[in-house]
């Protein structure tokens, strides 16, 4: 299948557009991260939408209709195309991933703090009304009101738009735009730069094979595209360093805080 066979607008009309965006973008019109994370929509895009086809285009459309596909080989961006080779998770895990660090705000560790204290207090609140209705005898009503707690709480990370109650549970779903907030340092002066390098870690092998053999530069290629102008090898090198010495043992599981597990399970 090629392009032409999914794409819902005449042929010529769509190379237009293409060459169209490519032509701003080598005249730089248009951002290096503005077109990184083009390509790397329109490469997921393009990847469910042969999966729909292939599957006969069923409607409604299945949750793993996906599964079983080949991976996302490239997208046409250098870093991430080498990127590609090297990542320890799916393919449109990591792509995902990707584009939400390119889209995110240089000032999303700031937005998240300007929320903190009152999605925080927001929390509290919620906690202790359950525990008076507790007292008054009305422990559904409690039960409903405690589920709001945490994503009270986590809305300094973006908006949360509630679905249902399942059992105890709040099912929602979360539209981050602050997200490495949560993964900035326990030390030192908090960056986005050292966020975003956190956010990427998780995604390649954790090898002396794989930074001796340039991890170290190519996950400063990637955050520099996300925005963190200041990433270079030795920075990422510093960034892990320091990780490594301030991260102590956990008594028991915690929730999974790599960007991974927050985009990949945003419903609780």
């Amino acid at each position: 299948m090629n392009d032409a066979d999914w794409w819902p607008i005449p042929e010529h009309e769509r190379r237009a557009f293409v060459e169209a965006f490519e032509t701003a973008h080598a005249e730089g019109r248009i951002s290096d991260r503005v077109f990184a994370r083009a390509r790397i929509e329109a490469a997921i895009a393009r990847w469910h939408l042969q999966a729909w086809e292939a599957a006969g285009r069923p409607e409604p459309v299945p949750d793993n209709i996906t599964e079983g596909r080949p991976p996302i080989e490239s997208v046409g961006i250098p870093a991430v195309d080498k990127a590609l080779t090297h990542i320890v998770t799916p393919a449109h895990v990591f792509l995902n991933s990707m584009a939400y660090l390119l889209r995110e705000s240089d000032d999303a560790l700031e937005t998240a703090e300007r929320r903190a204290e009152s999605c925080d207090k927001a929390a509290e609140l919620l906690k202790e009304a359950a525990r008076l209705l507790r007292g008054a005898d009305n422990i559904p009503l409690a039960g409903t009101i405690d589920a709001l707690a945490p994503w009270a709480e986590r809305g300094k990370f973006g908006t949360v738009f509630p679905v249902g109650m399942t059992g105890r549970y709040l099912q929602a779903s979360q539209n981050f735009d602050a997200l490495t907030a949560m993964l900035k340092g326990k030390r030192g002066t908090a960056t986005r730069a050292a966020a975003v390098v956190r956010a990427l870690v998780p995604f390649f092998p954790n090898t002396s094979e794989f930074w001796v053999g340039g991890g170290y530069s190519l996950i400063a290629g990637l955050a520099k595209l996300c925005g963190a102008h200041t990433a270079t090898a030795a920075y990422v090198r510093t960034t892990l360093e320091q990780a490594r010495r301030t991260v102590a043992p956990a008594p028991k599981p915690r929730r999974d805080n790599s960007l991974i597990g927050l985009l990949s399970k945003p419903k609780i």
